[in-house]
């Protein structure tokens, strides 16, 4: 066991002089490429905190051996477990298409739980306030993780991803348990604990039914007086997907939801997904194309003046969180815009000349 100490120890060593020798090109480097000087920071103070722990309990920590080895052996096998349990919450989480990020981090801090308390039946008795304590715990520190120290590794699943969490969740539970928090104590820290883990999630709650349900009876007479150019959504729950779910086939018939048809008509689909690539456009967002929308413009008696065209382009934000790679849609933008005079037995075309170069035709 001494051994295993020793060893450990070392590679504490290593870790620390290795993350302080690369910290410049990380946080400068680093910070370039990925787009995050929080993550080129974050990442290599993680892993020096992390060698300064394992260089402690090898080598500095006051207590005696035994006690030592064991707490040495109970963050590796709890730390184990843990890993075992993200990377089957994780598995589930993509099987079941979640992308959210508060449902993503619920879920597998779910799991964690329920395997955690699987591995502790045989010890101790089921208690609901210890239960919901620990889940408080795992979710925000899977939620932590996700948002501050390890965002761009995060959003896609990986072995690596999960040890690196499952053992910090074994190495945080293992400092909380030296500060013996009291039973009665539990209930205010879990409060305080879920209200970190709701307001660091905020644009979440926004899935919430009754959100959904406001989001669905727009104010139709605005939209209409205001004669707008281009339509805008119509719902304030914001659309995250996976880069998977943006194409025509699946992303149309959602972004026409969005299309207030009391206003606009829509006269042709969703043709196109992409990642950008035209002037203008940024080369990480998606961008999908050729939605051909009209509506009238009336004059203040009611009566027709013509009919507007347009194209719209509905773009979607790169946003790296936990477990999945998200994009948020950002709203739509418009071009192509077009008066069209429809006069009786008159026959006449809308032309769209898409960024691919197809002609889109809409008969009037």
């Amino acid at each position: 066991m001494g051994l295993l100490r020793f060893i450990s120890g070392i590679l504490g060593i290593l870790l620390i002089i290795g993350a302080f020798s690369s910290f410049i090109p990380l946080l400068f480097l680093g910070g370039i490429v990925t787009g995050s000087v929080a993550f080129a920071f974050g990442f290599p103070i993680f892993l020096m905190v992390l060698g300064a722990v394992m260089v402690y309990f090898s080598f500095y920590y006051a207590g005696s051996r035994d006690k030592s080895n064991y707490q040495l052996i109970s963050i590796v096998k709890w730390g184990a477990i843990h890993t075992i349990a993200i990377l089957l919450g994780s598995y589930v989480v993509n099987r079941l298409m979640v992308v959210d990020t508060l449902l993503v981090t619920l879920f597998i801090a779910t799991i964690v739980s329920l395997v955690t308390q699987v591995v502790r039946s045989h010890e101790s008795r089921f208690n609901t306030r210890w239960f919901v304590f620990y889940f408080l715990i795992y979710a925000n520190i899977i939620w932590a993780m996700g948002a501050f120290i390890i965002p761009e590794i995060a959003s896609q699943p990986s072995v690596f991803t999960s040890i690196v969490i499952g053992f910090t969740i074994a190495g945080v539970v293992a400092i909380l348990q030296k500060f013996n928090v009291r039973y009665h104590s539990t209930q205010w820290v879990s409060i305080i604990l879920l209200i970190l883990l709701l307001v660091g999630n905020l644009e979440s709650l926004q899935i919430s039914p009754i959100q959904q349900l406001v989001g669905q009876f727009p104010n139709t007479s605005e939209l209409s007086k205001t004669k707008l150019e281009c339509p805008t959504a119509i719902s304030s729950f914001q659309l995250a997907k996976t880069d998977e779910y943006l194409n025509p086939t699946l992303i149309g018939p959602e972004l026409n939801n969005l299309i207030d048809t009391s206003v606009w008509r829509i006269e042709g689909n969703i043709r196109s997904c992409y990642l950008g690539k035209y002037r203008g456009q940024y080369p990480d967002w998606f961008y999908c194309d050729d939605l051909i929308v009209s509506r009238w413009e009336t004059t203040d008696s009611g009566t027709i003046r013509y009919r507007w065209y347009t194209a719209v382009t509905a773009e979607w934000q790169p946003k790296a969180k936990p477990f999945a790679k998200q994009y948020l849609f950002n709203g739509f933008s418009c071009e192509n815009g077009k008066k069209v005079s429809v006069d009786k037995e008159a026959t006449a075309y809308y032309v769209h000349v898409s960024r691919d170069g197809t002609e889109i035709k809409i008969e009037y």
